[in-house]
């Protein structure tokens, strides 16, 4: 999964309490107004798909295709590891589909000068950003998922910053070469 492209990386999300943050969730997202979604997102470790919740459920229910069958509480319907089929938040893979799904289909505002299509966008940000700091967390917690997408972040810099010195140096140099040759 490639990181977001906008100022916003690794940034905790916008709104001021975790009731707007949850309901800003779920309007942009309906998945996510699951007990298992909430704001902030702090548990001890993902389960792994082929696993059970606490409460028996299965993490991994198999779809026969591409369409989602039906909606299912506590679960996101998209391809993952296991085949397609309904991924349950409790995982990681759940929070990689949402997080494509939300980077492949962003909303085209009517009019982005309104003060509403304006925040509809930021929501709309916000959510992609949780989903996908979710997505690449070492542990189901929104701060620690927040603390390693700006540590991707911060790779993905240093590795662009080490490129152009090294374009740099290769350019600089032929431009001796060229101006020693040339006498």
């Amino acid at each position: 999964i490639g990181s977001p492209k906008n100022d916003k990386l690794a940034a905790m999300p916008s709104p001021t309490n975790n009731d707007e943050k949850n309901a800003m969730m779920a309007r942009v997202c309906p998945e996510l107004s699951s007990e298992y979604a909430k704001y902030p997102l702090q548990k001890k470790k993902w389960v792994h798909p082929s696993g059970h919740t606490s409460k028996g459920d299965p993490c991994h229910i198999k779809g026969e295709s591409k369409e989602e069958p039906m909606k299912r509480a506590d679960y996101v319907y998209g391809a993952g590891p296991l085949s397609w089929g309904h991924y349950h938040l409790l995982t990681r893979e759940a929070y990689v589909i949402l997080y494509r799904r939300l980077a492949n289909q962003a909303p085209i505002p009517c009019c982005a000068c309104s003060k509403v299509a304006r925040q509809e966008l930021s929501d709309y940000e916000d959510v992609k950003l949780i989903c996908y700091n979710r997505s690449i967390a070492s542990i189901p917690d929104d701060a620690q998922g927040a603390k390693e997408a700006l540590a991707i972040a911060k790779g993905e810099a240093q590795a662009i910053y080490q490129f152009t010195q090294n374009e740099a140096l290769v350019v600089n140099a032929v431009t001796t070469g060229v101006f020693v040759a040339n006498g």
